[in-house]
């Protein structure tokens, strides 16, 4: 189990800073996030790494979801100013097939991947460290 720096928790989300320099979101089993929500979060994570840039872990929960400007807006370069890269780690299909339409058609401007598997995603983060 990584060792947690700091973490943040909302209404939806924990974030957790770890000591080998990952960031983590975990999201809320059944919300369906709104371009709010990922602001909130972004605001968090730049908080939780002194505004730099990391590799991003997020884990969801059995039936998280996004709007269409959530998505949109997750893409964007203001979302995406603390994340170094972005690995999606998902176990539901339509979750996966979310975020593979997210990843080709929002085409977000860091390298973004999707896992079902905890230790691949991590060796791939670390990669960009």
């Amino acid at each position: 189990m990584p060792q947690i720096v700091s973490e943040i928790k909302l209404s939806h989300s924990l974030i957790a800073f770890r000591a080998d320099g990952l960031l983590e979101l975990h999201t809320s089993d059944e919300h369906v996030y709104e371009i709010e929500d990922v602001k909130e979060n972004v605001e968090a994570f730049g908080k939780l790494t002194g505004n730099k840039k990391v590799p991003v872990m997020i884990i969801g929960g059995s039936f998280t979801s996004l709007s269409k400007e959530a998505r949109e807006y997750m893409a964007s370069e203001e979302s995406l100013k603390y994340s170094l890269c972005e690995a999606f780690i998902l176990t539901s299909l339509p979750q996966k097939l979310l975020i593979n339409f997210y990843i080709k058609v929002n085409k977000p401007l860091v390298p973004t991947m999707v896992f079902s598997n905890n230790d691949k995603a991590v060796n791939w983060l670390r990669s960009f460290l």
